[in-house]
């Protein structure tokens, strides 16, 4: 099954469905994906994975979509409040 799955966006969602604490955290997200998608295992092997950003995107536009939303109300709340803050802001740019 991993191996059919060729865009990062299914790549992500199958870590916040499967592992459903790494909602709370994007460094356990990308921990995860970067384990179990690009097989990275050591710091030296960093260089080849998937950006961070990249996954963290990913997360987000799920997030924003109301699916798989932090399990831990503190950081629903702070997400909430920082995407209510970019919301007000971007138009100042």
């Amino acid at each position: 099954m991993l191996d059919n799955m060729k865009q990062n966006k299914d790549k992500v969602e199958y870590i916040l469905a499967n592992y459903p604490e790494s909602r709370n955290s994007d460094r356990l997200l990308v921990k995860l994906f970067w384990q179990h998608m690009d097989g990275i295992h050591t710091i030296d092997e960093i260089l080849n994975a998937t950006p961070s950003a990249s996954i963290e995107r990913v997360r987000r536009e799920f997030t924003s979509d109301g699916k798989y939303l932090a399990t831990d109300e503190k950081v629903r709340k702070a997400r909430r409040i920082q995407a209510d803050y970019t919301r007000k802001n971007i138009h100042t740019l």
